[in-house]
């Protein structure tokens, strides 16, 4: 990896802050506090998201950033290759490839796996091995034997071996017991055999009986076909003579329905000769019926007419009525469109002036507000402070003069006094402030007198609104009534002069008696008409039924003349019943036979299939166990092969951990004597893992706590130097947190060259302290530094101090 920029906007105390790495030995420099590690956070926090922070979302933003304000980081470096570009936020995540606008992993869950898959490193990988603090220094030491171990052979890669390992002893697990289950599956081969056989006998039995049933069924088939001739002809005479008897029947039927119908037309035809003389004497008297019923129509048309006329006269008073109270109406709105004018213009007054008290509401509240906010700011900076003050002021007296500076780092001795009072001042100062923010905060809880008398005229001129509108609307409604009402009088005019027209043209002369005994006089002759009718109706049947009783006639005749051939054909048709009988039997008793012989052919061809299936069952028996038995040869073979896998792959673990340690040793031994100027030329590693700090071949019992450092230092150099050289990773930056703490100038001297001497195997070393001293040798150095007056980070790049 090759870190190239670093952009950060409201990211912890960073509000905006961008710097470009260049290669070589780069410093960040600055004060505790002042945001130094922070920038290290961001890159993994750009690369790996939230599991890389510490704390929640809302404690990674800017203190001082406005409420939902933007949290971003971008990084920008080169990996085998190409150049990414990653942009995160707390909701958001992309990554760009090689200045392409369009992203490659677009989701906070999908860059963080795009990207851990390119680097091919977890997120404690990547700290464990590039991220080296002065905290992480003991970490190999805290570690166990088998932990140490684990750790080396993951971080180089030989994790992989391992996991190899684990796959093959589980598919070789998973032989066993498929090799154990399929055995006990396995059928007995001399059961199988004996299946085998005894289905070949059954079906040789079962062939045998089909062929019995055939021959019976031939010989039944052949008796059928004797008798059946003699069968079809005696059943042909036997359908024609039924069919005979049948047809006589219908004609002795015919000849009787036909008698009778005749009998009934000659009845009929002489009761009509009494109706035809009583019809002419009903016509005489329906002579004047045409008459009458004219004068009864007329007379009922007066009738409606007449009835109309009292429920006219009361629908023309009614209208009268309502066209004086419409009037009356009318007159009454008549001022309502000045009323309109009027409301109207008030209410824009009234609506400007509210638009005028909202604005003066808002900026009495935005005050009001920001004041607050501001106070809070500040009070939670002061807190902060005092906290970390009153850390500093008890790790100071615990540590007493002997101790060392919580700024610097460096031993105090006669400067512990001076120091001492200079904290407790600054904190006490800290403390006044801050109780003068909390009285402050107190008092703006309550709402300023102005706010209070912005809202209370916005109110007064809202309610003068409301009422002005609702004026408004009454005097809108009341023009809207009056057009409705002036349309409705004209139209109610326009009716009353229809009714009264109508009125005036119904005649007042019509007669009731008259009109009631006319229809008197015409209901009976009406009677007179339907028995007329029916006369009638009954005389002209005449011609009909006279042609009913000739056609009845000819239909005897013909029914009479066909008895008589039917019978003539029923005397020549030969026709013997007891030799139909006796021919149905025989018949009956072959077709049973038949029919016999083939269920029994059915059963044999049954019994013949359950003997093929039982052989062919027996033979895939026979098959399934040869299969079965090649299948359990191929995976003993593949268990025996990942048997021999198991033992190859940890030998081979063994073989490649044995040179782990001594090429861990012979690097970090290199990385020592430059350190201490050759003061110490040897470290090893024994078998446990354990660092052994030889001096002239002997191991040193008691080293110092900055030697220890130094000693833990440079195996976590020679740890990063070999995943370089073998490519485990893709990374050639290394970064270091505050190493230098337990280490002299003249060893922090003696680090800085070494790691100038790392740069061809690490394109960047970046080195984060507090030390102004390790300027001198830098190629670059950037400057942070805490601006309390904004609460945020600022970082510069300035040129470095000739060596």
């Amino acid at each position: 990896v090759r870190l190239d920029r670093l952009k950060l906007t409201n990211f912890r105390q960073h509000a905006d802050t961008e710097i470009d790495l260049a290669s070589g030995v780069t410093g960040i420099i600055g004060p505790n506090g002042a945001g130094k590690s922070t920038l290290l956070e961001a890159i993994a926090w750009a690369i790996y998201g939230a599991p890389a922070a510490r704390g929640t979302n809302e404690t990674i933003r800017f203190a001082r950033a406005a409420p939902r304000s933007t949290v971003r980081v971008e990084l920008d470096f080169g990996l085998a290759g190409h150049d990414y570009r990653v942009v995160r936020t707390l909701t958001t995540a992309e990554v760009f490839l090689d200045g392409d606008e369009r992203a490659v992993a677009s989701s906070i869950r999908g860059a963080t796996d795009y990207l851990q898959q390119r680097l091919g490193m977890t997120k404690d990988e990547f700290f464990n091995t590039y991220f080296t603090g002065q905290k992480e220094l003991q970490f190999l030491a805290q570690m166990g034997p088998a932990e140490r171990g684990r750790f080396l052979a993951q971080v180089l890669g030989y994790e992989r071996l391992r996991l190899a390992q684990e796959r093959a002893r589980r598919r070789r697990n998973d032989l066993r017991h498929e090799i154990d289950g399929l055995r006990q599956a396995m059928a007995d081969p001399s059961s199988i055999r004996a299946e085998l056989e005894s289905a070949r006998g059954q079906r040789e039995e079962a062939r045998e009986q089909v062929e019995a049933a055939r021959s019976s069924l031939e010989a039944a088939r052949s008796s059928l076909e004797s008798v059946a001739p003699k069968w079809e002809a005696i059943q042909t005479s036997q359908e024609r003579a039924s069919k005979l008897e049948h047809e006589r029947e219908m004609a002795a039927r015919e000849y009787r329905d036909a008698k009778r119908a005749v009998a009934k037309a000659e009845e009929e035809l002489e009761s009509l000769s009494g109706s035809e003389k009583e019809l002419a004497v009903l016509r005489e008297r329906l002579e004047p019926l045409e008459s009458l019923r004219e004068e009864v129509r007329a007379l009922g048309e007066a009738a409606q007419r007449h009835a109309r006329r009292e429920p006219l006269a009361e629908q023309v008073a009614e209208l009268e009525t309502e066209l004086a109270q419409g009037e009356k109406r009318l007159g009454q709105l008549g001022r309502a469109p000045e009323y309109v004018q009027r409301f109207r213009a008030e209410l824009e007054e009234l609506k400007a002036s509210l638009d005028a008290a909202e604005t003066a509401v808002e900026k009495e509240r935005d005050a009001w507000q920001q004041d607050r906010q501001e106070v809070r700011t500040r009070l939670q900076t002061y807190k902060d402070r005092t906290a970390e003050l009153q850390q500093q002021l008890d790790q100071l007296r615990e540590a007493g003069p002997e101790g060392t500076c919580p700024t610097c780092g460096r031993p105090l001795h006669d400067h512990y006094d001076q120091v001492l009072t200079d904290l407790e001042d600054e904190w006490e100062s800290l403390v006044q402030d801050g109780k003068w923010l909390k009285k402050r905060e107190g008092q703006l809880e309550q709402k300023p007198e102005a706010l209070t008398d912005a809202e209370r005229a916005r109110a007064e001129l809202q309610g003068r609104i409301e009422d002005r509108q609702e004026k408004l609307n009454r005097s809108e409604n009341a023009v809207e009534e009056a057009e409705k009402l002036a349309g409705e009088l004209e139209r109610r005019r326009a009716t009353l002069a229809e009714k009264e027209k109508e009125l005036a043209e119904i005649p007042s002369d019509y007669d009731a008696e008259a009109h009631r005994a006319k229809e008197e006089r015409l209901e009976s002759l009406r009677e007179v008409e339907r028995k007329a009718t029916r006369l009638e109706e009954a005389v002209s049947r005449k011609p009909r039924l006279e042609a009913e009783r000739t056609e009845a006639a000819e239909r005897q005749q013909a029914a009479e003349e066909r008895g008589g051939e039917i019978r003539e054909e029923l005397e020549s048709l030969d026709f013997d019943r007891d030799r139909f009988e006796a021919l149905k039997a025989e018949h009956q008793d072959a077709t049973a036979a038949v029919q016999k012989a083939e269920v029994g052919l059915t059963a044999a061809k049954g019994e013949l299939e359950r003997a093929e299936d039982r052989l062919a069952a027996a033979k895939k028996a026979r098959s399934e166990h040869d299969d079965r038995k090649a299948s359990l040869d191929a995976m003993e073979s593949e268990r025996r092969l990942n048997t021999e896998l198991d033992a190859a792959f940890n030998q081979l673990r063994v073989d490649l951990n044995a040179r782990v340690r001594p090429e861990l040793s012979e690097l970090a031994s290199a990385f020592l004597t430059d350190i201490t100027a050759g003061r110490y030329t040897a470290l090893e590693i024994d078998e446990s893992y354990n660092v052994l700090v030889l001096d002239e071949g002997e191991e040193k019992p008691v080293i110092s706590g900055g030697e220890e450092d130094i000693a833990n230092l440079v195996l976590r150099l020679a740890i990063s130097q070999m995943i370089a050289e073998r490519a485990g990773h893709p990374l050639n930056a290394l970064i270091l947190d505050e190493v230098f703490g337990g280490l002299d100038v003249e060893r922090r001297d003696n680090v800085i060259q070494l790691l100038h001497g790392l740069t061809g195997r690490f394109e960047q070393v970046i080195l984060i302290t507090h030390i102004e001293s390790i300027r001198e040798g830098l190629d670059t150095v950037v400057r942070c530094s805490f601006d309390e007056r904004s609460g945020a980070s600022v970082v510069e790049q300035i040129a470095p101090v000739a060596a």
